[in-house]
């Protein structure tokens, strides 16, 4: 066993260093006691990571950020380069902004790539000023975190206030390629569309932000784009040179005003992903469906969340390949016409009974899943569903959910 601990010992730092990355971090961080070998494999790991930390007192504060500065200066001083940098606290005490800022500054003097930060959501963090009236309480992300030019991914999550750094400043992320924003302080929205216009090689962009906080969002001239999520925005509006875009998730705050906007159909006719989720505040039509859906001829996953449709709505589409439609109401026909679709679920109408049919050849492998809550068990309804799914060889997975305290099936 010890020659064989001895041999790993003697690998490359590299090889060690890819070792750790592939172990969960808890059993990465008992290696260090291995041997004195891999505890300075364990002090020189790029990947850095202090994840859901409560700071229950000032002192384990204070006690977190020295750690984490010690941990950080070996790397500087040793001008050794960081992969990834993450931090994540439960709650945050006393005064660490200037502590924090020095942190950020060596992890950016070090080379690193990708930068994961989440302090506690804006809305828990409201406090008390001297004179007992309302406080804001957040972490103001300093210019120089823009500056770094190594920064591939870029994760920023609750109490952090953005928009001051991101505004009029020269030097973006040209090497950036992952952009999250997770209810982040934002007062000035321009500031966001500053920075994405200055990401030429920008992939994924992550939007969900506080209701208000950001009524429009513009998206021109990204042509490495492919993932866009937005969520809490009222409007969006995608230009012709983002043709490379494959996945639009979007988000309609249930606090938002009911009317959306999205201008992409022109410039997104590559899309292989679109899920809506609007919160019961939008009516999608059937002339939806019937004049949306052609323009996306790749199309091979549609979701639909939390919205009115109408009593019927007819999809077609060659390539759809996956279909859900969920807690959406006043659904009363769906007849679907898709020959490649292998999964297709329905789930939560409200006590409504909507019938689905498949028109045409469908794909003998297809799964189909209805869940729907019926509060007066029908068999009749039940009959009709099953009767309406042709060829019989379709395999079906039907879950009732009979909510009354007496039932009687004939």
């Amino acid at each position: 066993m010890e020659q064989a601990e001895d041999k790993l010992s003697i690998l490359p730092k590299f090889i060690l260093h890819n070792i750790l990355s592939r172990l969960p971090e808890e059993d990465a961080y008992r290696t260090s006691v291995l041997s004195k070998a891999w505890l300075e494999t364990w002090y020189t790991f790029p990947i850095l990571c202090f994840y859901n930390i409560e700071l229950i007192t000032e002192s384990k504060s204070k006690d977190l950020i020295e750690y984490v500065k010690s941990r950080l200066l070996r790397f500087w001083e040793q001008r050794l380069a960081i992969k990834e940098f993450n931090f994540s606290i439960i709650d945050i005490l006393g005064c660490m902004s200037n502590d924090f800022d020095l942190c950020l500054k060596l992890v950016s003097e070090s080379g690193v790539e990708v930068l994961d930060v989440c302090f506690p959501k804006y809305s828990s963090m409201i406090s008390q000023d001297e004179k007992g009236g309302r406080g804001e309480c957040y972490y103001v992300l300093p210019k120089g975190v823009i500056e770094i030019k190594s920064l591939t991914k870029l994760v920023l999550e609750g109490g952090i206030r953005v928009d001051e750094a991101l505004r009029n400043h020269s030097i973006k992320f040209f090497s950036l390629r992952e952009l999250h924003l997770l209810e982040v302080v934002l007062k000035d929205g321009q500031a966001i569309e500053c920075l994405i216009s200055c990401c030429p090689l920008i992939e994924v962009i992550t939007l969900m932000l506080l209701s208000g906080s950001m009524k429009s969002l513009s998206m021109r001239g990204l042509k490495k784009l492919k993932t866009v999520y937005v969520d809490g925005i009222k409007e969006v509006y995608i230009d012709e040179a983002n043709s490379s875009l494959k996945s639009l998730y979007y988000c309609h705050d249930y606090m938002s005003i009911p009317i959306f906007k999205i201008e992409f159909i022109q410039c997104c006719k590559f899309l292989k992903e679109l899920l809506l989720s609007l919160y019961d505040t939008t009516i999608i039509t059937e002339k939806w469906f019937l004049e949306i859906l052609p323009k996306f001829p790749f199309l091979e996953t549609l979701e639909i969340w939390n919205c009115i449709l109408s009593e019927t709505i007819n999809i077609s589409s060659v390539q759809l390949k996956y279909l859900r439609v969920s807690d959406c109401s006043n659904l009363k026909v769906a007849n679907i016409d898709a020959p490649n679709l292998l999964t297709c679920n329905f789930k939560g109408f409200n006590g409504s009974k909507p019938i689905i049919s498949f028109l045409n050849n469908i794909s003998t492998q297809l799964q189909l899943c209805l869940s729907i809550s019926i509060y007066d068990f029908d068999i009749f309804y039940v009959r009709e569903l099953l009767q309406n799914i042709k060829p019989q060889n379709v395999f079906i997975s039907l879950f009732l959910s009979i909510s009354c305290s007496e039932v009687s099936i004939n």
